[in-house]
This record gives C-alpha cells, structure tokens and sequence, in this order.
C-alpha cells in the first residue's frame, strides 16, 4: 500500500481516494492506516447501502467492529469515513 500527499491509496492494484473528511474522522477515532488497509482488504461483511456506497465491516483482534464506507467513481473509490465501535 502506497500514500502519496494527493491521499491516493494505490492497494491491489486499486486505488482509493482518503477525503479530508476521512482523514479527520481516522484520527479523531484513534484509526491507522494499517486498520484501514486491513478492512478494504479482508472485509468480513460487504453491502451497498440506500445510496451506493459501500459499506465495509471487519471485527479488529480487539473484538471491535470497524466500518469503511466508499463510493465507487469509475477505477477509484472514494473513501467517505471510517468507524470504529467498541463493542467490549
């Protein structure tokens, strides 16, 4: 997984597109990128929501559960935010 300043995450040959919104919501909630690369590539559930974007859910070693949500523009998918629940 590669970053460049452009927040572009280039993984799998895909690319992902970190918005300001995402980044901030990452850092208020304590996500790193090494979480966030875990769930894109290891979801354990996956579904499109009301609007198309896509929801992206993975329980951390933790047993938290954590969420990613993108949009699919074209080849990119733009990440809207990242969640993580405590569950314990």
């Amino acid at each position: 997984m590669t970053i460049n300043d452009d927040q572009i995450i280039v993984m799998m040959n895909k690319k992902y597109i970190l918005t300001d919104h995402a980044k901030k919501r990452m850092e208020e909630r304590n996500i790193s990128f090494k979480d966030l690369k875990n769930v894109l590539e290891f979801p354990d559930i996956s579904y499109q929501g009301k609007r198309g974007e896509i929801n992206l859910v993975k329980e951390t070693r933790e047993g938290n559960t954590m969420r990613v949500i993108y949009v699919p523009k074209g080849k990119k998918k733009i990440i809207i935010t990242a969640m993580l629940k405590h569950d314990k």
